[in-house]
């Protein structure tokens, strides 16, 4: 399928869902990016200091600059199967245009790591800790 199509389908399925998130009863809040992981066998006490050293000073810079304005951390004590998940992040942004905003989340990483080449090797040891299982993005409905 092209890019054009698919980038035609994915603007309709939004507006779509705009139109239906809103109504007289509730209105379209945050979106919300969950990123699902699964934690390597061993690596849970690592990867939460990645965790806490790495992408907690990251997400507080977006939060300044108004790229997302919360974050949040779950995890999961009761797998339903032994690929299930371990940790789930959630990222709020104010809206979808949020979402688009490359240069500033790139100069936040530059800023915490100093370089590209040093965000490229911490991306590969987390690669070491935990795999990304799959990633979703939900708007928030709001009751009024």
């Amino acid at each position: 399928m092209s890019k054009a199509l698919l980038g035609t389908l994915f603007v309709a399925t939004l507006l779509v869902a705009n139109a239906t998130a809103q109504s007289q009863n509730n209105e379209a809040g945050p979106v919300w990016r969950m990123v699902y992981y699964r934690i390597k066998p061993g690596q849970e006490g690592a990867s939460w200091k990645d965790f806490q050293e790495n992408a907690k000073p990251i997400f507080e810079q977006w939060k300044k600059e108004g790229i997302v304005t919360d974050y949040k951390i779950f995890q999961n004590p009761l797998k339903d199967r032994p690929d299930d998940w371990d940790v789930v992040l959630l990222l709020a942004h104010p809206n979808y245009a949020a979402l688009d905003q490359e240069a500033k989340v790139g100069a936040a990483y530059l800023k915490h790591y100093g370089s590209p080449e040093a965000a490229a090797a911490a991306a590969k040891k987390r690669s070491e800790l935990r795999e990304v299982i799959t990633t979703r993005l939900v708007r928030e409905v709001l009751l009024k």
